[in-house]
């Protein structure tokens, strides 16, 4: 079943430096995790508000790149039931981009990202799966 997110930021700037596939359920884990992906930008924007009694953030941070050209982007979510082992997914399909050969690119240092709200579920597992 498809489940409608919304996107909080997206770009090629994090402050996040290392590639992660994270899930958050909670405002202190939150803060944390908004601080160090802000902590490039003077002043840093305030931490995005969240209602975790309802929603959870999923964020993905490719790390960094060598150029521009790279990028990220969540293409869906979706929950998946396995009857066999009683066990509800999470599924977060993503598509990491990098530019080709004989693309022309920016040649700077850059830290793609995607974050995103999506509604609190009863879920097993959240699975990360490339596009």
């Amino acid at each position: 079943m498809k489940v409608d997110f919304r996107i909080i930021a997206r770009g090629a700037d994090s402050g996040y430096r290392t590639a992660s596939q994270l899930v958050i359920n909670n405002p202190e884990e939150w803060a944390s995790v908004w601080q160090q992906h802000a902590s490039n930008i003077i002043p840093p924007p305030p931490v995005p508000r969240v209602d975790f009694t309802d929603n959870q953030v999923a964020a993905i941070f490719m790390g960094e790149k060598r150029t521009g050209g790279y990028s990220v982007e969540i293409l869906s979510v979706e929950t998946k039931s396995s009857e066999q082992d009683d066990l509800t997914s999470l599924v977060i399909t993503v598509a990491y981009h990098q530019p080709q050969p004989k693309d022309i690119v920016p040649e700077v240092i850059t830290h793609p990202y995607q974050i995103i709200t999506i509604p609190q579920l009863a879920a097993n597992r959240v699975m990360f799966r490339q596009a």
